[in-house]
Parts: C-alpha cells; sequence; structure tokens
C-alpha cells in the first residue's frame, strides 16, 4: 500500500502540484482517511519519504559506480547523470514550486547535488592520475557544473528550448567532456 500511496503522490504532484491534499490522495486511491493516515501521518512524512529515497537511491548508484571497473569517463557520465528513481517521474515545473515552497527540504536536494559533484571531483582526479582527463582546476568544474544545474531545473528555460531536464543535462555533459572546439 506505501508503494500505491507513493505512487498517488508523484501523480497528484504531477497533476496538481505540492498544493495537492491528503483528501485528493484519499480519492485517487479510493481509500479513506484513516487508511491513508495509517501510513503516512502527513504530507511532510510523505515528502520526508520522498527525499529519503532519493538519498538511498543516490548511495546505491554511487557504491556501484565506485565499484564499478567501466573506464573513468563512464564514470563522469553515470555520476552527472545520476538521478532518484523517485525524482524520475515528476515533471520539470515541479522541481521550481519544490524549491520555492519547501526551501528546508530543497537543501536535502542541494546536498543531493553536492554530493554528486563530490563523486564527479573523484572520477576526475582519478582520471588526472591516469593520464585519461587532461589536468584542470576541479573547483573550477564543480562551480560550472553546479551553477549550471541551477538554471537547469528551471521550468521557463527549459520549457523556451523544449527540453527535459534530462536532454539538457546530457547536453551539458556532453559540452563539458568533449568542449566547444572541432578536433581536426
Amino acid at each position: 500500500m506505501r508503494d500505491r500511496i507513493m505512487q498517488a503522490v508523484i501523480e497528484e504532484i504531477n497533476l496538481r502540484g505540492f498544493k495537492f491534499t491528503m483528501e485528493d490522495l484519499t480519492r485517487r486511491l479510493r481509500v479513506s482517511k484513516s487508511t491513508l493516515y495509517r501510513y503516512f501521518s502527513s504530507k511532510e512524512e510523505i515528502f520526508d519519504t520522498i527525499l529519503e529515497q532519493m538519498q538511498q537511491d543516490f548511495q546505491q548508484q554511487e557504491q556501484q559506480m565506485l565499484e564499478s571497473d567501466q573506464p573513468v569517463v563512464e564514470k563522469i557520465e553515470a555520476a552527472m547523470m545520476v538521478t532518484s528513481k523517485m525524482f524520475e517521474p515528476f515533471q520539470s515545473r515541479v522541481y521550481d514550486e519544490f524549491r520555492t515552497n519547501y526551501p528546508e527540504k530543497w537543501e536535502t536536494v542541494r546536498a543531493f547535488r553536492q554530493r554528486r559533484l563530490d563523486l564527479v571531483a573523484v572520477f576526475i582526479r582519478q582520471g588526472i592520475d591516469e593520464g585519461t582527463v587532461r589536468p584542470v582546476n576541479i573547483s573550477i568544474v564543480q562551480t560550472m557544473i553546479s551553477s549550471t544545474m541551477e538554471e537547469l531545473v528551471s521550468y521557463p528555460f527549459l520549457r523556451e528550448n523544449n527540453l527535459t531536464l534530462h536532454d539538457a543535462m546530457h547536453l551539458l555533459l556532453d559540452i563539458i567532456l568533449k568542449g566547444l572546439i572541432v578536433k581536426k
């Protein structure tokens, strides 16, 4: 039932944004409020559960990347594209609303992003050490990625450019890894 509730939450968020009510969930699920409250005491608890699941997803993917024997460039790509399975179904506009309406919870998302940047830094250092990545100032690369990601999660930007967040991240990654200059 918890999984059904979480799926209904994602559907409600995509439909109504974060303004959905527990009553909306009971209607969608066709259950009583007491049934819903048996699993979650509030929307806050649901959001906390989503964020907790996001962190668990990331930690699992992080561990797989660290233990993987793939080439370092593929690890950099994987680290940049890692996302929580809980967030994949959300429409892009949801990120702006979440950041605005739940700033204290958005800090969890920021921490997730920082961990991802730290992981990218680990792989860049590994690539520099093995000679597959040219020596660069890793702090500058992290700042470039971080600043760009802040803009990429902006729904108006994505809508104006007809992009999904996933597409925008792929394009950013392509530019970072391949640069702008055509090699002859």
